[in-house]
């Protein structure tokens, strides 16, 4: 027969105090494992950086949906494809407005816009407050621009020409004096000999004066002028009608321009204007 464990072998009382003991040891390292240090402290350490980083993340997504949603005013004539998303308004309508601006037309008003766009009165209701007319539109419509009569420029006056921005006394005086000489303008181009006279001024002047009711030109043939009689027109010298007439009897008879190309004078602005008034038959 085998021989019992000691452990068996020892009194009740023995065998008590060993369990006590193996149970208090137990019991111990159980609650150091187990039970949490400063607890108190540490949970609201946490609590607390939590509820910082919740804050931190709400600004960033309210600054980051801020940016994405943020909707300024804007003129409808030049809608985008992400303007038009933001507010809701369907390609058709994008497609109607781009239609409209590509006729050459512009939309100046509410009214005009809904009925282009074809807006429900709900979803125009919304977008209204994100549209910006210009105030050119407002200025037009409170203060309509009275079409200007334009005057004709051969029976203008000299208070008639000083009255469009960059023609004075002296610039009404050389018009006026050219005019005369000529016995009229016969085309536009003629206010370029007016000397110092700009090319803006006189697009400024076109928009005061017209050239409707010009002279009667009764061309003279060159062949049969003399150089006095040559000279006697505002574009042609002494000295060119002496060369002009010295050539003609060179030659005996001037057929075109190009027979007298030897001329350095005649230039092709003086050939055109003399063209006016000039003719070899």
């Amino acid at each position: 027969m085998k021989n019992s464990p000691k452990f068996l072998n020892l009194t009740k009382a023995q065998r008590k105090g060993i369990l006590w003991t193996l149970a208090f040891f137990l019991m111990a390292h159980l609650s150091i494992t187990y039970y949490p240090k400063n607890s108190h402290k540490e949970s609201e350490f946490l609590q607390h950086d939590s509820i910082a980083q919740l804050q931190v993340d709400a600004i960033a997504l309210k600054k980051q949906k801020a940016i994405q949603d943020t909707i300024y005013p804007f003129n409808p004539n030049y809608i985008t494809d992400f303007k038009a998303y933001q507010l809701g308004i369907s390609m058709d309508a994008v497609n109607r407005i781009r239609a409209y601006r590509d006729a050459g037309k512009y939309m100046s008003s509410e009214t005009v816009f809904k009925r282009i766009a074809q807006l429900s009165d709900s979803k125009f209701s919304h977008i209204r407050p994100y549209l910006k007319w210009p105030k050119s539109f407002s200025a037009k419509r409170q203060n309509p621009k009275k079409k200007r009569i334009k005057k004709e420029l051969n029976a203008a006056t000299t208070a008639d020409l000083q009255q469009v921005y960059g023609v004075g006394e002296v610039f009404a005086n050389r018009i006026i004096s050219l005019r005369n000489k000529l016995g009229g303008f016969v085309v536009k181009d003629q206010l370029n000999d007016v000397w110092g006279l700009t090319v803006e001024t006189q697009k400024q002047l076109w928009e005061y004066f017209i050239l409707d009711s010009v002279p009667r030109i009764k061309k003279q043939n060159i062949n049969n002028l003399t150089i006095a009689q040559l000279a006697e027109h505002y574009y042609i010298s002494t000295s060119l009608a002496s060369r002009m007439v010295a050539i003609r009897i060179q030659k005996e008879h001037l057929s075109s321009w190009n027979d007298l190309a030897a001329i350095q004078q005649l230039d092709s602005v003086k050939k055109a204007r003399l063209s006016l008034y000039l003719s070899f038959n």
